[in-house]
């Protein structure tokens, strides 16, 4: 047998074993389709050989006494943890997200997942490796995920200041850090309760309450994980807020840049940028009619906060804010800000 075969062989072997549950038995049809669905193609005759061959060295077996015929594991087999390793589809699942999850999660939990981290980058190398006829093992060759601009390279994080804070939150423990503010050459000490950790894009997030000034006065707060110039963890439990929920604060639009408030945004938008937002509507409630002089009329409720104002400035002409007043005369400012940079005056 080539080595090509050998590897696609030992891993479907391997998988078929994981299928065949602990307590209970499967038919030998069930255990074909799920090994369709992880992508071997085998036929009844490949499938039953394997289970012969297995069943040498493994202590599984058929029932015959009633049919369908069930494979089972007998007594000796019920702990089987020593057979239980990633299927291809775990590889695939893990090799996809391990960047994200190496921030959102403690240094704990990242050894323990390191080795299924390593187990499946080999198990996928070797599959690229030996040219493996299964379809699944060249998935992870043909998705990507890529952010929305021209490139910017994620800002620097000391992981060890990261490592200090993500134990503090698993603890719920305090932290005194000192933290560099935008346009701020000198950082600025806080007394803080980490309450969460969200990646935005290339940047993660530090959201915490502000108990510098005492728990009377305290906020929540966003700060960018890449700012902080020390990070002393207090070993003592602090106490979260009772009325914080992170899906809720995120729902409300916190990650906006804004306090929360939302607007009825009118305004003129060019055919183009119609046809974009008729694609992926900006809220539950947008509207695009088409007036009678061609042009389009946009109505939406939207969250007051930098993100809108940031997506107003990069529209240029193909937007015309109408109302709320107020936002109409900053982006109004704005342009003639743009304007006289450009040495353009009206």
């Amino acid at each position: 047998m080539s080595k090509n075969k050998n590897a696609n062989t030992l891993l479907r072997q391997q998988t078929l074993l994981k299928f065949i549950p602990a307590n209970a038995g499967i038919k030998s049809a069930d255990l074909f389709n799920k090994l369709k669905s992880e992508g071997f193609e085998v036929t009844q005759r490949t499938l039953q050989r394997d289970l012969e061959v297995l069943s040498q060295y493994f202590p599984i077996y058929s029932e015959t006494d009633t049919k369908p015929y069930l494979w089972r594991w007998s007594g000796l087999g019920i702990n089987r943890t020593h057979i239980d390793s990633l299927s291809l589809t775990d590889a695939l699942s893990l090799m996809l997200v391990e960047k994200s999850l190496q921030q959102l999660l403690p240094p704990s939990m990242q050894r323990h997942l390191q080795h299924n981290f390593e187990h499946s980058r080999r198990l996928l190398n070797t599959l690229k490796d030996s040219n493996s006829e299964n379809d699944n093992a060249q998935w992870f060759e043909k998705v990507a995920s890529v952010m929305p601009d021209i490139g910017f390279k994620p800002p620097s994080i000391d992981e060890s200041l990261l490592t200090e804070i993500q134990g503090a939150l698993l603890k719920d423990q305090t932290i005194v850090v000192s933290y560099l503010k935008t346009k701020n050459t000198t950082a600025v000490e806080y007394s803080l309760m980490p309450l969460a950790l969200v990646q935005r894009g290339h940047v993660l997030y530090v959201i915490a309450q502000d108990i510098t000034m005492g728990a009377n006065t305290a906020q929540i707060k966003r700060f960018a994980m890449h700012r902080f110039q020390t990070v002393t963890r207090i070993h003592e439990k602090g106490i979260r807020p009772q009325n914080f929920n992170l899906q809720q604060y995120l729902q409300d639009g916190a990650m906006q840049f804004g306090n929360g408030d939302k607007l009825t945004l009118k305004a003129k938008v060019t055919e183009e940028l119609a046809f974009y937002l008729n694609e992926s509507p900006m809220s539950d409630d947008m509207k695009i009619i088409q007036s009678e002089d061609g042009s389009y009329q946009l109505s939406a409720t939207v969250i007051n906060g930098w993100q809108l104002n940031w997506w107003l400035r990069g529209q240029g002409a193909n937007i015309e804010v109408l109302e709320p007043q107020e936002l109409r005369t900053r982006m109004r400012d704005n342009l003639r800000k743009t304007l006289a940079a450009y040495k353009i005056v009206d």
